[in-house]
């Protein structure tokens, strides 16, 4: 676990110290600080390295050693890129949790051949961007006899972020050119509603352009089930309009600070880095996702339900993945190149996201 001593990578540790796959595998912890390593190395009985993501040589010394690294070392468009280089030159297996689109473009673009060549495996988006739509989606394909042409998202939530995850959403208002080129190529020309009333739901629903689309659009394109050009649009529920101006209005001011250096340092500083929500607090965080599919004569509602959605279940997330990479190989879709997690664990992570709490149910109409 590359970056163990972050919020999110103290929460996978335990995780997978609790987990009774544990006895399996042998693992271990990274990152910068020797004296935040230290004491999460003892709890855990676990072996420690300090490595430095801009240093190639010490990040060469855990990718040759390990089968699989789980990077949590957010911006990964900052201290991101090394790691990724590494792991393919030495064939370890690479996951994390970004929803960055500009590093998931910069992985794919430059590492599609070489993960193939080495039969590495690197899976971006393994949290809550983008396990639960991408997972989901694959669900629901499941259950249908014809493909499906489109996917309507709809997400709701309770929780809050991390310093993390913080400094990564202000780091991505400065990767503008990046992610435009990317959803060029993978968006269709099909205008979506930004803002509309959802009478069936009876929410407010707010077009959500993240990550999720590029993954689920990979996915449709390997995987059995899919329309060849299958549309997936994903909306936030908000119970009123109000709501959904009063987080509008913040963003738009955030996304003008964050383009300087000197007011994103200051906004950096409402949330500091390895800090997050109480365990109380994510006790009371839920999330649950609404995917709609629709075939020629069939329409599907799909919904995946869990607690925490950016820690704890995340943690969960992209743990149960590097067990499913490191235990259940043989299993897998896919074993090599740039893979969504549906791509490449599908049916493993299913089974594997079911036995530990997330919940999956669906319902079946005519369309």
């Amino acid at each position: 676990i590359h970056g163990a001593t972050g919020f999110t990578g103290k929460l996978i540790s335990d995780y997978i110290y609790h987990h009774k796959d544990s006895r399996f595998i042998k693992w271990a912890i990274s990152g910068r600080n020797l004296k935040k390593l230290k004491p999460i190395s003892d709890k855990y009985n676990v072996a420690l390295f300090k490595v430095d993501s801009f240093d190639i040589d010490s990040l060469n010394i855990i990718t040759q050693k390990a089968k699989l690294i789980i990077s949590v070392v957010g911006p990964y468009d900052i201290y991101g890129k090394k790691l990724v280089e590494s792991c393919v030159n030495n064939n370890c297996h690479y996951l994390d949790i970004t929803g960055e689109t500009s590093f998931v473009h910069y992985i794919k673009n430059n590492y599609t051949k070489k993960a193939i060549d080495s039969k590495t495996i690197l899976v971006s988006c393994c949290g809550f961007e983008s396990i639960p739509p991408d997972i989901g989606t694959y669900y629901s394909t499941k259950h249908l006899e014809e493909e499906i042409i489109d996917i309507k998202c709809y997400m709701k939530t309770k929780g809050k972020i991390s310093g993390g995850t913080w400094a990564s959403f202000l780091n991505h208002f400065n990767s503008k050119k990046e992610k435009n080129r990317l959803n060029k190529k993978v968006s269709k020309k099909v205008k979506n509603k930004i803002i509309f009333y959802n009478k069936e739901f009876k929410k407010w629903a707010l077009l959500f352009p993240d990550i999720d689309k590029h993954i689920i659009s990979r996915s449709s394109k390997s995987i059995k089930g899919y329309a060849e050009n299958m549309r997936f649009t994903k909306y936030m529920l908000f119970n009123s309009l109000f709501k959904i101006i009063s987080l509008l209005i913040p963003i738009l001011f955030i996304s003008i600070l964050a383009k300087f250096k000197l007011t994103r340092k200051w906004l950096e500083s409402f949330i500091p880095s390895g800090t997050g929500p109480s365990e109380d607090k994510r006790a009371q965080h839920w999330f649950e996702y609404i995917l709609v599919g629709t075939t020629k004569n069939q329409k599907i509602t799909t919904i995946v339900k869990g607690g925490d959605p950016g820690y704890g279940e995340t943690s969960k997330f992209i743990a149960e993945m590097g067990l499913a990479i490191n235990l259940d190989y043989d299993k897998l879709n896919c074993k090599k190149g740039v893979l969504t997690p549906a791509e490449c664990a599908g049916d493993i992570m299913l089974e594997r996201l079911k036995g530990s709490g997330i919940e999956f149910s669906h319902k079946i109409f005519k369309a």
